[in-house]
Parts: C-alpha cells; structure tokens; sequence
C-alpha cells in the first residue's frame, strides 16, 4: 500500500467501538442482518472481545486517522503430540474494507499482517473461508485450496 495517509496496525480493546461499527456496517448493510441496536451491539462486542483477548487478535486499517477496514486472527490451540507439546492453529475471520476503499491494498495489508502475526506465535497453519470475491487475493497471499477439509455448516 503506497497511501502515505494509509496504516494498517493491531488493534487494542480502546479501538473496539471502531472494529463493532465496522462489524455492523458489514453484517446489517451488505447482509441485512437486523438484531441488536448498533449501540447494544458496540456494548456487547466490547464485552465478547475483552474476555477474548487471548485468544481473538484485530488488526485495524485507517485513512487518515478513521477506521477503514478489519481483520481477525482466531487462534486455537491443537492437540500435542510426542514431538510438540505446545501446538497452535489460526483462523483468518472477518475481514472486510469499507467499499471506498477496496482494491487498494488494503485488505491485502490487513491479511498480511494477520499471516506474520500468526507465524510469529508459532501457528502450524491458517485457514479461512472466503468469499468467492475475496478467494484471489488469498490465492496471491499464499493460501490454497485442498480437498483434505471437510466442512458442514451447522447454521
């Protein structure tokens, strides 16, 4: 991203009203999903995310100061085996850009930053499960598709 007004870094839980005003623009405006308030759910998000900080990592993007765009990396840990005890996975979740600000490197950026984030703490593998829009620019990152996941949605 060349943007010099642009940044991309991980996020705390003072920028939690950003990451749920996001959140809610995604999932009520582009899914139409309806629920909760968009103040009960700025509360409620702000709860869920405190009592996740170990193990739910945001990573924000902003132009010019304002939130531009998220993304999440869930991390679980794996079963040990004889040769590693301590054994780490992670999960690429919800990341979204403003529409203004698509195609510009931004989603590029915040998946990157989620990628090195997840290798610096060790994780033997990410997953994710894209759009269909988003599977190109996981497929430059490095991600591949493969017939060794099974998934049953269970919603």
């Amino acid at each position: 991203m060349t943007d010099s007004n642009a940044t991309i870094r991980r996020a705390g839980i003072a920028d939690s009203a950003a990451l749920a005003g996001l959140r809610w623009l995604w999932r009520t405006d582009e899914r139409g999903e309806r629920g909760l308030s968009q103040s009960q759910f700025e509360a409620a998000f702000r709860r869920w995310w405190g009592s996740r900080q170990a193990t739910h990592v945001a990573y924000i993007a902003e132009h010019r100061g304002d939130a531009v765009g998220m993304a999440w990396l869930a991390l679980f840990e794996r079963i040990p085996q004889p040769r590693d005890l301590e054994r780490l996975a992670g999960n690429v979740q919800s990341v979204f850009v403003l529409e203004p600000f698509r195609n510009q490197g931004f989603g590029r950026a915040l998946v990157e930053a989620v990628i090195a984030d997840a290798r610096g703490r060790g994780a033997g593998y990410l997953i994710v499960h894209p759009s269909r829009r988003a599977y190109p620019l996981y497929e430059r990152l490095g991600f591949a598709a493969t017939d060794d996941l099974l998934h049953m949605d269970l919603d």
